[in-house]
Formats: structure tokens, C-alpha cells, sequence
């Protein structure tokens, strides 16, 4: 998978983040601009904010779509998740007992590899 392929799904499955998105293109290298950027500026803030304002929903959500990527078994988009999202959240998980236990498998794995 490439940056242009993983960040478009990620804008398909949560148009909310369509503003910070192109804010972000924008001044980078566009449709082209590298995941790691992508899912750390614009996708992990916005997780961040969810498990910090307790929006449940929102936040299985994101997981489940996390938990579908790892699924599709690619090396870039499983490393842009562990390290891009992942990383910058384990913090938050481990004080969030409740939070962690809405993670799928394969994001629990990652999780308790990167603590």
C-alpha cells in the first residue's frame, strides 16, 4: 500500500477529518503527502481528542477501522498504525484500562509490543 492509497481510506471513513486533511496537503506534497505525516498531524490528534472527551463511540469506531487495516496485513499501513498512531496514544492507554479493552487483537498486540 502507498500513502496516497492509505490516506484515502482513511479520509473515506472519516470525512469529519476532511479540513485538517487538506490543510495539511496542502503545504506538503499533496495527494502524495506521506502517511506517517497524515495519521500523526491529522488522524491521531483527532483520537487523542475522542478518548480525552470520552466519545465511545467515536472511538470504537476508530478502532474497528484501525483493526481493519492491520488486517489488510501490509507492512507500510501496519507501520504507519503502530508508530504514527499507536505510539503516540500508548500513554493514554495505559491509564485508560477501560479504553484499552476496545481494541481489536492485532492493536492490542502492537500496543503491548511498543510498551
Amino acid at each position: 500500500m502507498i500513502s496516497r492509497e492509505l490516506n484515502a481510506l482513511m479520509m473515506k471513513n472519516f470525512p469529519c477529518l476532511k479540513e485538517k486533511y487538506v490543510e495539511e496537503i496542502t503545504w506538503q506534497e499533496g495527494e502524495d503527502t506521506g502517511s506517517h505525516i497524515i495519521y500523526g498531524d491529522v488522524f491521531t490528534p483527532y483520537l487523542k481528542k475522542c478518548i480525552e472527551e470520552k466519545k465511545k463511540d467515536d472511538i470504537v469506531c476508530i478502532f474497528l477501522f484501525l483493526e481493519s487495516v492491520l488486517e489488510l496485513d501490509d507492512q507500510y499501513a501496519n507501520e504507519v498504525i503502530s508508530f504514527s498512531v499507536f505510539e503516540s496514544i500508548v500513554h493514554l492507554l495505559k491509564t485508560e484500562k477501560d479504553i484499552y479493552n476496545l481494541l481489536g487483537l492485532k492493536s492490542k498486540k502492537i500496543v503491548e509490543e511498543l510498551v
